[in-house]
C-alpha cells in the first residue's frame, strides 16, 4: 500500500514563500531501510572530505548517492536498500515539482543521506545551531547582502530535506529572517515521512537547531533547473536500480571511483 502525502504546513503557516512540509513521504519500514543505510555505512564528514563541515560539538556522518551506489556494486549493501534510496527521493522531486508549480525540468543537483549526533561530552543546555543560518545558493552576509559567487552552489534552485527519525532532542529545522538566527519565523519539527522543501535562495535563510541528545537523520536534496549540474551518474544508476543491470553498474564504476572505504561496523 502506497503511503499518502499531503502538504500540513504552507506559506503562511511557515511565514515566508516558496516552502513547504508535505508529511507522510515515506513509510516506517522505508525509514528504517533508509535507517540502517546510515547505521552501518555512513561515515564521518563523507561529501565534506572527511571534515565535519558544522559544529565540533556533535558527530557528522553522512552517504553519498554515489557512495550507497558504489557499495551496491561491491555487494556491501543490500540492492533493496539503493532501491529505497531511489524511490523516496524521486517521489520527493516529482511532489516539488507539481507544488511549485515548476514547467521546466528539475534535476537532482545532489543527494546526500546526513545524521548529526549529540557527542556525549556535549552539553544539553545548547542554544548554539548544528547548521548556522545559510542561504543554500549564495552567501548570506550579516546585512542579509547575498554574494552568488563562489565558493557558493549558485546553480541550486530547490531545496529539500526528507526526515527519518525524531528520536532525539533539539535538531529543530528553522527558518530566519535575518542571517543569524535571531528572528526565527518558524520552527520544524523532523520525523519519519516529513519533507521540507523550499526555493534556495536568500528568500529562504535557514538553519538546524543543536541537536542536544541522540542521532538525527535525514536526506538532503538539491535541485537545478540547469541540466549542466546534473547529479553525476543518477540517470545511468537508476537502469541499475530498475533492471538490476550488472553491465550498466560495470560502467558506474569504472568511470572515476575507486572501491569504497567501510569502517569497521
Amino acid at each position: 500500500m502506497k503511503q499518502k502525502s499531503g502538504v500540513t504546513m504552507n506559506e503562511i503557516d511557515l511565514k515566508g514563500t516558496k516552502r513547504v512540509v508535505i508529511d507522510g513521504m515515506t513509510t516506517p519500514k522505508q525509514c528504517k531501510s533508509l535507517m540502517e543505510i546510515a547505521k552501518y555505512y555512513a561515515v564521518i564528514g563523507d561529501g565534506y572530505d572527511g571534515k565535519s563541515p558544522h559544529t565540533i560539538l556533535e558527530k557528522f556522518e553522512g552517504i553519498t548517492f554515489n557512495r550507497a551506489l558504489f557499495l551496491s556494486y561491491y555487494k556491501m549493501l543490500n540492492l533493496k536498500h539503493l532501491h529505497t534510496f531511489f524511490e523516496v527521493t524521486e517521489k520527493a522531486k516529482e511532489l516539488i515539482k507539481v507544488h511549485f508549480k515548476l514547467k521546466g525540468e528539475l534535476y537532482f543537483s545532489y543527494t546526500q543521506l546526513v545524521c548529526r549526533s549529540a557527542r556525549p561530552d556535549s552539553p544539553t543546555n545548547r542554544t548554539d545551531f548544528s547548521h548556522k543560518i545559510h542561504a543554500d545558493n549564495c552567501i548570506i552576509m550579516e546585512n542579509m547582502t547575498c554574494f552568488r559567487t563562489y565558493p557558493a552552489f549558485t546553480w541550486r534552485d530547490y531545496s529539500a530535506i526528507l526526515y527519518l527519525n525524531d528520536e532525539f532532542k533539539g535538531g529543530e529545522f528553522v527558518f530566519s529572517a535575518d542571517a543569524v538566527g535571531n528572528k526565527i519565523q518558524s520552527k520544524i519539527r523532523p520525523k519519519c515521512g516529513r519533507l521540507v522543501a523550499f526555493s534556495s535562495g536568500p528568500e529562504n535563510l535557514h538553519g538546524v537547531k543543536a541537536v542536544k541528545r541522540g542521532t538525527r537523520c535525514a536526506i538532503g536534496m538539491w535541485f537545478t533547473l540547469n541540466p549542466d549540474y546534473v547529479e553525476k551518474h543518477r540517470d545511468l544508476a537508476k537502469n541499475v536500480v530498475d533492471n538490476n543491470s550488472q553491465f550498466e553498474m560495470d560502467l558506474l564504476v569504472n568511470l572515476d571511483y575507486p572501491k569504497p572505504y567501510v569502517p569497521n561496523t
